[in-house]
């Protein structure tokens, strides 16, 4: 079936989110505090990846726009990823926090698809959901491990940090919200409600006492139009071997 604009905008916004912290987690490769972590992070990035070109697929699907191309080659301003997924996030606590962060929303999203009529759409979002419960059970196990930790005022400092970049994960795209056409079951404040009640709960639950922000410091990002700083830089670095043939079959 034909996507209509806010269906369009909102996998958009989905599959360049998928992708930016997709790539923000292979960075941890090699680097993370154990080996099991590296592989963790390492499957993870493989999955959200895999989300990303199943969302990409469905955007592309009928065009002769080369799928590669697309996901890397755009430019910046073409990007409707978050600031969250975006973010550089080079402390273990940063990325640690924008994880748990990230997949407590990135479930509620497949979450709301599940019922889409495409059955394109409908169908990832199965198959994405019963990855994403791994995803969410490994976040919020290391959570719970290092709360009262002597981390944890590193973890509580992130979170101070982070969860105001990460409620831009609920900007609406131009288009508006694909809830009103019936394209997701859930509209985006509802689901936006339900992660911050999820956030809430699971910090009373750690027994981790944060002082949460009330307000955003995303709302520059005017619906997903505008890329937080760095990303020129990353964007750079995620392109640099596509650029070296961009006729060549890898």
């Amino acid at each position: 079936m034909p996507l209509d604009a806010a269906a369009r905008e909102h996998l958009l916004a989905f599959a360049d989110d998928e992708h930016m912290i997709g790539a923000r987690h292979t960075t941890w490769i090699g680097l993370g505090p154990f080996l099991e972590e590296d592989l963790a992070f390492c499957s993870i990035a493989q999955d959200e990846l895999g989300h990303a070109i199943g969302l990409y697929e469905i955007l592309l699907e009928g065009s002769d726009i080369e799928l590669d191309a697309f996901a890397m080659l755009r430019d910046p301003g073409d990007y409707r990823s978050c600031w969250l997924a975006e973010a550089d996030c080079s402390e273990w606590s940063d990325s640690l926090v924008r994880h748990w962060l990230y997949d407590r929303g990135e479930a509620l999203r497949w979450g709301a698809l599940t019922d889409c009529q495409d059955g394109r759409v409908s169908g990832l979002a199965d198959r994405a959901l019963r990855e994403e419960s791994f995803h969410l059970a490994h976040a919020e196990n290391f959570m719970a491990r290092i709360a009262g930790s002597e981390t944890t005022g590193h973890i509580a400092t992130s979170i101070q940090r982070l969860l105001p970049v990460a409620r831009g994960m609920w900007d609406i795209p131009e288009s508006g919200d694909p809830a009103s056409t019936g394209f997701t079951s859930r509209s985006v404040p509802e689901l936006a409600a339900e992660w911050e009640t999820l956030i809430a709960g699971d910090l009373a639950r750690w027994g981790l006492t944060v002082e949460l922000p009330t307000d955003s410091v995303v709302t520059a990002q005017t619906n997903r139009t505008v890329r937080s700083d760095g990303f020129s830089d990353f964007h750079a670095d995620l392109k640099r071997v596509i650029l070296l043939d961009t006729s060549a079959v890898w």
